[in-house]
Order: structure tokens, then sequence, then C-alpha cells
């Protein structure tokens, strides 16, 4: 059977057979070949779609050009830039969107964690707005990325943000163009508060300015977040959940169901302190570990009243040997790349016989259960959609120390 060669590019039509981890429509070739797809839209299985196709030595990538026979279920996107912008990717998904969404966290996790329990699916509300976006100015344009590239989408709104930061927009745009603010092309983040109300906007040197009725203000104040009884705090452009309100509900529910212990949290790459103030309550004290000094200033004005030791350090290299004792409690909420090999080596002597592993990506996620193995055990599993209309979701785990053999 003839095979194309390895670098050739054809277009092609080919039929949607799953999705995979990340988004990917996974197609075969008639010889055989597995066909990776990537679409500027939501794919439904059973599509059948044109693709440009990139051959390489055992397999294909592609890129969706046009559907030929699209799912019944498609929708028209809300969002007038949905097939450029790289911001979304589940648009014309309509409301099957998280179910496309769980299928992608059922691939991943039946091919990477096959002895895994049963786990928890949360899907997000309506509500779970985007409470912090980065736009990029140009010096003309502002807007979005385009997908794959590093051209602009320039935009006048948003539908997945809060309504507050999609009308601050058109602001944002006026006051670069009359150089009210720093009119070089840059990144600038907007961010608001919870519940939303007050806008504010940093430029990569970290300064920011507060939206008032007449126009942007310099402000050193913080971003503020009402969550059940804990008020949080932080910096404008310092990181937060990106739907707080959704973030504390769903991990609250996840959590709430495991069986942890009461002792000392650990919680580490803590950040401004929301794991240890949604856990202050079921726990007798907290260590929090943070790379940042000025978000661990914020813990500790976030954290006052409790019983909270708050240190400025890396994550990895702050861990002792043999960390907790039985009955306290290890959480982990790495950044995007995971755990380091040398922290999870370490792991495996820590006293404390609990730990909850939190990742924002499901690969790395993954691959950080297997490694903190043989000493942990997999006890419970959650995954939450804290991302609406991407392919991102926020995965929890509740690991145990094995029994000795």
């Amino acid at each position: 059977m003839y095979r194309n060669p390895q670098g050739s590019i054809e277009k092609t039509a080919v039929t949607v057979e799953r999705l995979a981890w990340g988004g990917k429509g996974v197609a075969r070739a008639a010889d055989g070949r597995l066909i990776l797809l990537s679409a500027p839209l939501a794919l439904f299985p059973g599509e059948v779609v044109e693709a440009e196709i990139r051959w390489k030595p055992r397999h294909g990538e592609g890129d969706v050009r046009a559907w030929i026979t699209p799912d019944a279920r498609r929708e028209p996107a809300s969002c007038p830039v949905a097939r450029a912008c790289g911001g979304c990717d589940l648009w014309e998904a309509g409301p099957h969107a998280p179910a496309l969404k769980k299928a992608m966290v059922t691939d991943l996790l039946a091919r990477s964690l096959p002895g895994a329990p049963a786990w928890t699916w949360l899907e997000a509300p309506a509500s779970a707005l985007r409470h912090r976006i980065q736009v990029h100015w140009t010096g003309r344009d502002l807007g979005f990325h385009r997908r794959g590239t590093n051209a602009l989408v320039a935009v006048t709104g948003c539908p997945a943000a809060a309504p507050v930061l999609s009308a601050a927009l058109p602001r944002l745009q006026e006051a670069l163009e009359a150089k009210v603010l720093p009119s070089r092309p840059q990144r600038w983040e907007l961010a608001t508060g919870t519940p939303a109300g007050e806008v504010f906007a940093q430029d990569e040197q970290g300064r920011a300015w507060s939206l008032e009725p007449d126009g942007w203000h310099p402000t050193t104040a913080g971003v503020e977040h009402r969550l059940g009884s804990a008020r949080l705090g932080h910096r404008p452009g310092g990181f937060f959940q990106v739907s707080p309100a959704w973030a504390w509900e769903a991990f609250g529910r996840i959590l709430a169901g495991w069986d942890l212990p009461p002792g000392t949290l650990y919680d580490l790459y803590g950040g401004v302190g929301f794991f240890s103030a949604l856990l202050s309550g079921s726990v007798q004290r907290t260590v929090l570990v943070e790379a940042d000094a000025p978000a661990v200033a914020w813990a500790r004005r976030n954290l006052e009243g409790l019983d909270a030791e708050c240190v400025a350090a890396d994550a990895a290299e702050w861990l002792p040997e043999g960390l907790g004792l039985p009955g306290d409690l290890i959480l982990l909420d790495p950044p995007r790349a995971g755990l380091a090999p040398e922290l999870c080596e370490r792991l495996q002597e820590a006293g404390a016989e609990d730990l909850v592993l939190v990742g924002c990506d499901g690969a790395a996620f993954c691959r950080d259960v297997k490694r903190l193995e043989p000493a942990w055990r997999l006890e419970a599993l959650a995954v939450a959609d804290l991302f609406p209309n991407t392919v991102h979701v926020e995965c929890v785990a509740w690991l145990r120390k094995a029994p000795e053999a």
C-alpha cells in the first residue's frame, strides 16, 4: 500500500473516531496510520472533516480546514472571532462542550492511569466566567493572539470573561490610543475580584491602574475575593484562580468528600493561601511554602488570625526529608510543568501519610502520580472543569502512604 513520504503534506477527508487529551481529534488514514487533528472549533466524534495533514515517520498531524459532514449538535458560536482567536477551543459545541471535555479526560486517564479508581467529574456552571484575561496591544490594536501565532485578533469584548472585564476592553484601548496609559506594544492583564466589580489593569512592568468612572488611575490596592467566610487578596497581575467562586466551590466539594487528616497542612506552592484558607476549618495549623515573595506577603495577610506559617522558598528546595507526621496532610499545587523528579523522590520518605496533588496539566499530573509510586497509592481522583470552553481541566488526587511490604 502506498504511504506518503515523511514531510509531505496532503489535503484529504478523514473521519474523527474519538477525542484525545488536549482536544485532538483522532482519525486514521486508509492504511491504518494514526492522524492527530487540531481544529479551531470543537470536534465531535463521527464528523467528516477536510484536513491538511503533515506526515511523520509513523503518523500524521493535521489541521482541520473545513467540515464536510458536521455533527447535528453543532451550534453557531456566540463569539465573532471564535475561529481565529486562540483563547477558547470548544466554540460550536454549545451545551455539549462539557461532555466533549469529559471524553478527552476519560481517554487520558484510561491510557495514563489504567489502574485508577473511579473518578468524579465536576462540570462548570454557566456562571464560571473568567476573572482574569490577558490581552495584547500592538500600538494600534488590542486583542488576543490568533490561534497558533503571535498575530493579533482585535476584540472589543469577550463572552468568556466577566462582563465588567469585557466592558473594560474599549476603555483600555481608548486610554492606550490617547497615551493616558503606557502606549508601547506589550501584554496587559485585566482582573476583577469576587464578586466581580472593580477592574484592574497591569502592564508588563508590574504597574497597576484601577478603572474609575472618569478613567484609569494608578493604584497600589489589591484585588479582593470574598469566598465563603474567607477574604483573599492578591496584587493585580498576581496568580489566582481564573473563575474564583467556582474554583472555591469545586475544590471545596472535592476535598470535603475525602477523609483527609486534621493535623498540620503543608501547603506547597501555596500562592496567596487559597487552599490554606479553604481547609482552615479542618486542620490544626498550616505551613505554606511559596517561591514568589510578594505572594507570600499577601498570604500572611490572607491567613491572619489562623495558626499559619508562611515561608518564601522554592518548595522543591525547601522540602525536608521525612516531612510531617501521621495525621498531617501534604498538598501540592505545582505550576503547569508539574513536580520536579527530586521532589517526588524526597516525598517517598515523608512522615505524613496523606497527600493531595493538584494539577492543571493532565499529562503532567498523571506522570507525577506515577512518579510518587511506590510509596504513595492513589486513593481517590476528581477532575473539575475550571476553564470552560477550553480543553483545560484541574485534576485532583488523594494519595495515601502504601503499606510497607
